[in-house]
């Protein structure tokens, strides 16, 4: 299990530190000056003396490798500089506003595990029944569904009609449910054929056979057996979707009116702040490699044959 640690920690420092070449290198590619957006964005007049202070103000005047050190440095003392448009400090803004995104994500992800297991566990036991034909029908029904649209849905339904949840703003727990329901029903018909197929793929598997020809009740079996089975695949695919679920949630902060990160990094992306939009990319792929690494870690946990499979013997 060390030898597989070592080799998951190694692979994940190489990825972090190519997730912080592609930060800083992918924005400076792009064929807009930032100081001269600057100046445009805020209507200030652009005179050379001026741009001239901004570009030494922000090192912009030093070589391409000596400008990363530079900030690399700066980032591992979590100091990713300030807005170029706000002057505000970029690390604090990111982390207030990925704390509401990261709690609407967490709130999709356990709606995702309680509706996708519940449904798809069913799903599986009925098979070819009634309910396992109308699940099917519904779920491909919601997959064709636009998130923006569902959002609306939900809006009009539970909020203005029923008036049981707020219709958006932000600051009471109630505020969390209606955009991660939304986020979660876009992904959940994924993971219910996920599920159901792991499960079915299970039933006849010799070792299934034999605890039923044991005389196991049907839960013990679908607890101790189907559900363990179907654990890392579907741990592994969760802990792609957690990225998935921070960059979806954008589109519905702006629905909802909720003051996360993806209403930031748009307003980010339009004014050209290129310290805020690289200080986002690299927070967002250390969470991806982070929560990828946890879930490697736990499946190799659950079931050894993962360690086999990475070279452990």
């Amino acid at each position: 299990m060390l030898s597989f640690l070592f080799r998951r920690i190694g692979s994940m420092v190489l990825a972090l530190w190519g997730v912080s070449l592609l930060a800083f290198f992918l924005i400076r590619i792009i064929p807009v000056d930032p100081v001269e957006a600057y100046f445009a964005i805020n209507q200030l007049p652009a005179s050379k003396e001026a741009m001239d202070a901004i570009r030494e103000e922000q090192g912009f005047n030093k070589p391409l490798l000596s400008q990363y050190v530079n900030w690399i440095w700066h980032v591992l003392q979590l100091d990713f500089g300030k807005s170029f448009v706000t002057r505000s400090d970029v690390a604090s803004d990111l982390i207030d506003k990925f704390w509401i995104t990261l709690w609407i994500a967490a709130a999709a992800l356990f709606f995702v595990v309680c509706i996708s297991v519940s449904i798809g566990v069913l799903s599986a036991v009925k098979h070819s029944s009634l309910f396992d034909r109308l699940t099917r029908t519904t779920i491909f029904m919601i997959a064709s569904m636009p998130s923006f649209w569902l959002a609306f849905i939900l809006i009009y339904v539970v909020a203005l009609k029923w008036g049981i949840l707020p219709l958006m703003g932000w600051g009471t727990w109630q505020h969390v449910i209606l955009p991660s329901l939304t986020l979660a029903l876009g992904i959940c018909p994924y993971y219910i054929r996920l599920i159901r197929t792991s499960i079915i793929e299970q039933m006849q598997q010799p070792h299934v056979l034999y605890a039923r020809a044991r005389g196991l009740k049907e839960s013990v079996i679908i607890r101790n057996y189907l559900l363990k089975g179907t654990l890392p695949p579907l741990l592994t695919s969760l802990a792609m979707t957690c990225g998935g679920l921070i960059g979806g949630a954008a589109i519905v902060e702006i629905v909802f009116t909720i003051p996360g990160i993806g209403r930031y990094i748009l307003v980010a992306m339009e004014a050209r702040d290129y310290v805020v939009l690289q200080g986002f990319i690299l927070i967002i792929g250390v969470f991806y490699i982070v929560i990828n690494f946890a879930a490697d870690i736990v499946c190799a946990m659950i079931d050894p044959r993962i360690r086999l499979k990475g070279g452990e013997q």
